[in-house]
């Protein structure tokens, strides 16, 4: 009788069905056990992330902070190799008289562009921060006569001061620090969004942070950021606690002497108070939107 030879298609059909089945197949079990770890991972990330983006912010401002402490160092150091002695007291009747620096000239765009560049070598300039000094405490006495008008909200965004002209390149005029909430911000002029994503913003309209009777410098911050602490716990500032402002000349002591919720409009609550040396520090209220603004009021001791 005649072998009959398999068919060679039906041959091939089924050893290509043998090797797609060949591997093992992987039990349900294993496969709800996979889906749960992955979405653990994922809850993981989406709980932690915030903090962890927090924490590497709070080390940027940090370093930005420390850099201004060591620019800050060096130029003291000039000034002293210089006699250059800064004056430190905004009431003295003659700061302005005494000051031999006010018609010292202001860097102009070349020389800004070349100090950019070399900056974290060499300080910034001893006789541009004296003359600094001068024209905000000139700043401040015009502001105090002149009644604040500040209701124009987009009023507060623009730089009351072009710092990279006075040799500060960076727009940081200092920083603000408060132990009792581990508060460490970088201070920058003109309370615009990109400032305002950077650290604490000084409010144009308002004194500038160097103190002084008849002051009320306004620090603005966000609040309910993701990536961001920034001005989150300032509602947690306490009466009696001590806010500290460091700029290029000295560091200022206040205390917490009240807190308050407005609503935006209410300008004429920022504004200076007769007789008094202050530092508010104001954020958007309750956490995460903006229909209140939040007050932390200070006054300086010492």
């Amino acid at each position: 009788m005649e072998e009959r030879k398999p068919n060679g298609k039906a041959e091939v059909s089924r050893a290509t069905t043998n090797k797609k089945s060949g591997g093992k197949k992987i039990p349900k079990s294993k496969k709800l056990l996979i889906a749960s770890v992955c979405l653990f991972l994922i809850g993981v990330i989406v709980i932690f992330y915030p903090n962890g983006a927090k924490l590497v912010s709070s080390v940027e401002q940090g370093n930005r902070v420390s850099e201004f402490d060591k620019n800050i160092e060096k130029s003291r150091e000039q000034a002293k190799n210089s006699n250059i002695v800064y004056p430190t007291d905004p009431d003295d009747p003659d700061v302005l008289r005494d000051n031999k620096y006010t018609e010292t000239p202001l860097m102009t765009q070349e020389q800004i562009q070349q100090t950019q560049q070399t900056q974290q070598n060499t300080g910034y300039d001893p006789e541009l921060l004296a003359k600094l000094y001068a024209d905000m405490v000139e700043y401040n006495k015009r502001l105090y006569k002149s009644g604040q008008v500040i209701a124009d909200p987009f009023s507060y965004m623009q730089d009351s001061f072009q710092l990279n002209r006075y040799s500060i390149y960076d727009n940081i005029f200092g920083y603000v620090s408060a132990p009792s909430i581990n508060l460490n911000l970088p201070i920058y002029l003109g309370a615009s969004e990109e400032n305002l994503l950077l650290g604490a913003a000084h409010m144009t309209g308002t004194s500038m942070p160097i103190g002084g009777i008849n002051t009320n410098a306004v620090l603005a911050g966000h609040r309910g950021l993701i990536n961001y602490t920034m001005f989150d716990n300032i509602v947690f500032l306490k009466e009696g606690d001590p806010v500290f402002i460091t700029n290029p000349w000295s560091r200022l002591e206040y205390r917490v002497v009240k807190t308050e919720v407005i609503i935006p409009s209410e300008s004429d609550k920022i504004k200076i108070q007769p007789g008094k040396d202050m530092l508010t520090l104001i954020t958007c209220h309750p956490y995460g939107y903006q229909d209140y603004r939040y007050i932390v009021y200070c006054e300086r001791v010492g």
